[in-house]
């Protein structure tokens, strides 16, 4: 036996439907925005470690076949291991943010601009205050990237920052 339903309560369920369905969609837009971000991110932590650490194994002084220096070279490897999220550009230059990757050999534990080498932020600044034990010499990796997190109601540019440090093993 069917039941017979209320004339008053038809399309009610396509009401409620209607209500739900925008809170359900910014639900999972924004469940996949942020998963983008946060693979971004990952990316970005990843490029830079690898980064620091491939630094603080070459030597500043070795020749390179493509001529570039050593800060070039650091660069331009995080470039290639960030998955296509950065590019070449310079990362940090005296405070301002921008995408790209900052290379700095650095030493002492406050590093003035006497003690900067090859980097690729102007030559005299380290590319972030790293809060490192070591007073040696250190290689420092810092990427940046603006990302968008979107949810159906709104969106919000977000800089997405990577920062690393390894301890420079090379001579020179």
């Amino acid at each position: 036996m069917t039941r017979m339903r209320d004339k008053s309560e038809s399309g009610a369920a396509l009401v409620e439907f209607a209500l739900l369905l925008p809170v359900f969609m910014a639900l999972v837009l924004g469940m996949f925005s942020g998963g983008l971000i946060y693979n971004q991110k990952m990316d970005l932590t990843h490029a830079s470690r690898e980064g620091a650490r491939y630094g603080a194994a070459i030597d500043k002084a070795q020749r390179f076949s493509n001529q570039q220096s050593w800060a070039s070279n650091v660069r331009d490897l995080v470039v290639a291991r960030s998955g296509g999220d950065l590019t070449a550009g310079s990362g940090t230059t005296a405070g301002i943010s921008t995408d790209g990757v900052c290379v700095a050999l650095v030493s002492g534990s406050t590093p003035t601009a006497t003690d900067v080498d090859h980097t690729t932020a102007g030559g005299t600044s380290a590319c972030f205050t790293d809060s490192s034990s070591d007073t040696g010499t250190r290689v420092q990796v810092s990427a940046r990237k603006a990302g968008k997190l979107e949810v159906l109601f709104f969106a919000r540019v977000m800089t997405l920052t990577a920062n690393a440090t390894a301890h420079y093993e090379g001579t020179g």
